[in-house]
């Protein structure tokens, strides 16, 4: 890739919410999944609804083609050249510091479309793009429960993504004190006894109380097929129709106890 594009943008309705509380956030946007020339996954752990939900095909990706080739442009500059590539996001972070020094707090998210395990990339005279900026705060969404296994840098938050194959992890993970982010067609106030806090307020994970569900309302693929995914998102389990869940819930109960009642009368009657 000859011509360079800025790969960090802070052009997002959900992370300028961020900068009444004084952050502004640059994300990375690439494309996800095998959408690039070589057909190598960039988010290896996604789950089929996961694929058919990404926010790739909803916002302004599924809308225009523009900004789809966009984040194209910048996957094939990172397959083609990681060392570059990272060279420049390192430029436009420090640019990003030099421009709101002394007027807001910078926090960057590279996974943006993506789950990329950027702390093994070592460029910088051995140290990570995390370790370059000790004093910038990085965080993520990751649905690869293993980089829970290994000490992440002080500065890198990371919450994972449960999605419809992957509940039990989630579940064990919240339960160790880990933020987990799941998407509801309705977000209630508590799920499975864990209190559910509001993810779409803004964006800004790492300040987020420890042990706590982030609750995300799903956003709707607007690109091309979008009817049918939004359908099979909710069907496949990706997105959690709580409502239904306490209906079946209560209908399961409600068989049980016909079933309870209906054998103690027929243990009572005398034929």
């Amino acid at each position: 890739m000859t011509k360079k594009v800025q790969l960090l943008t802070t052009n997002n309705l959900k992370t300028i919410k961020g900068e009444k509380l004084g952050y502004v956030t640059y994300i990375l946007y690439l494309s996800p999944h095998r959408a690039n020339s070589r057909g190598i996954n960039l988010c290896p752990h996604a789950s089929r609804g996961c694929a058919e939900s990404c926010l790739f095909e909803s916002g302004f990706g599924g809308i225009y083609d523009s900004v789809r080739q966009g984040r194209i442009n910048k996957t094939e500059f990172f397959l083609s050249d990681k060392i570059g590539f990272m060279q420049q996001i390192r430029i436009e972070i420090e640019r990003a510091i030099k421009k709101h020094e002394g007027k807001a707090n910078i926090v960057i998210r590279l996974n943006g479309t993506s789950d990329i395990v950027f702390e093994k990339f070592k460029f910088f005279e051995g140290k990570n793009i995390f370790e370059l900026f000790p004093d910038i705060m990085f965080y993520d969404y990751t649905k690869n429960y293993k980089r829970f296994e290994k000490e992440l840098p002080k500065n890198y938050h990371l919450t994972f993504s449960r999605s419809e194959d992957n509940g039990g992890i989630a579940m064990d993970l919240i339960s160790r004190g880990i933020n987990v982010a799941m998407v509801f067609k309705r977000t209630p106030k508590d799920y499975k006894g864990y209190e559910v806090i509001d993810g779409d307020a803004n964006d800004l994970r790492h300040l987020d109380k420890r042990g706590v569900i982030v609750g995300l309302r799903y956003k709707k693929v607007t690109g091309k097929g979008g009817h049918e995914k939004n359908i099979n998102a909710i069907s496949s389990g990706f997105v959690i129709d709580y409502e239904r869940e306490v209906l079946a819930g209560v209908s399961d109960n409600l068989d049980n106890i016909y079933h309870s009642i209906s054998k103690k009368v027929k243990n009572n009657l005398v034929v």
